[in-house]
């Protein structure tokens, strides 16, 4: 099975795909989008994105793309221990003037940075493992420091300058799985959904959330995203527990739909496990 990540080879979704699919062929992409996509034109079976983090909460690019989807689904999800590390070609700490990672990664280790290397200048990348590349090739390049994992340090050559220095030591990364098939009901699952309203009014969300308090359906995750249309629309994301075909669950869907402008469930996918 052919499952796309957002590469190259040693960032978190790499580890994250290997923990999900450790005999599936993986194959490196540069984007949420481009992940997504693949799914939906079948060059790849299944995609493996992260949606949010315990320190830094939702990954805006995977909500926004997630929108865009019309085929592909949600289909199983897990959740990565994940463990920063500062790395460099050179040996000594004192000579990290640039620091580059992936943004969440950076905002991960924003407490950190701001103490060992407030002057730092820090340069955004498209993942961690990309990081550690780009960096290794610059001229003194003892001068950069990468955030990522110890295999993509060492994978890159790169030395290990400090461990564990994300803020949140408890920091974990939920990544959901993309595909095209169906899931059936498990009785251990979870449901993720997204709506907006025609107009704004008094109680328009209370109203939705209601519907799950009445029938004792447990809300694991609730944000809101701009609908990028004007100032004051916004597209809500509900996560909850049990599979959109149980009967409790359909029909407060069901319910929901007659409320909201637009609506879209994501999927239903059994409750993934921790790595």
């Amino acid at each position: 099975m052919k499952i796309g990540y957002l590469g190259p080879e040693g960032s978190y979704s790499y580890t994250a795909a290997k923990c999900y699919a450790p005999q599936g062929t993986l194959i490196s992409m540069r984007g949420f989008r481009e992940i997504i996509q693949g799914v939906e034109n079948g060059t790849i079976e299944e995609g493996i994105l992260p949606i949010e983090n315990s320190t830094e909460g939702a990954v805006t690019q995977t909500m926004d793309a997630l929108m865009e989807t019309v085929d592909s689904k949600i289909k199983g999800e897990l959740v990565l221990q994940i463990r920063h590390n500062l790395l460099s070609l050179g040996e000594s700490i004192g000579e990290i003037n640039y620091v580059a990672s992936h943004p969440q990664a950076l905002e991960q280790c924003r407490e950190f940075l701001a103490t060992h290397y407030p002057h730092a200048v820090l340069i955004p990348s498209e993942s961690s493992s990309a990081a550690c590349q780009m960096i290794k090739e610059k001229d003194q390049a003892s001068a950069y420091a990468a955030i990522a994992n110890s295999w993509a340090g060492e994978n890159n050559g790169l030395k290990t300058l400090c461990k564990d220095i994300q803020d949140n030591k408890n920091n974990q990364t939920r990544f959901i799985i993309i595909g095209i098939e169906d899931t059936i009901t498990t009785g251990n699952d979870k449901t993720s959904i997204a709506f907006s309203f025609h107009e704004d009014y008094p109680g328009s969300l209370y109203g939705i959330l209601r519907e799950f308090a009445q029938e004792k359906i447990n809300l694991t995750r609730v944000e809101s995203r701009p609908a990028k249309a004007e100032l004051g629309k916004y597209i809500f994301y509900i996560d909850f527990n049990g599979h959109g075909e149980d009967q409790k669950c359909k029909s407060v869907l069901e319910r929901i739909r007659k409320e909201v402008n637009k609506f879209k469930i994501f999927g239903s996918y059994p409750i993934g496990r921790v790595y």
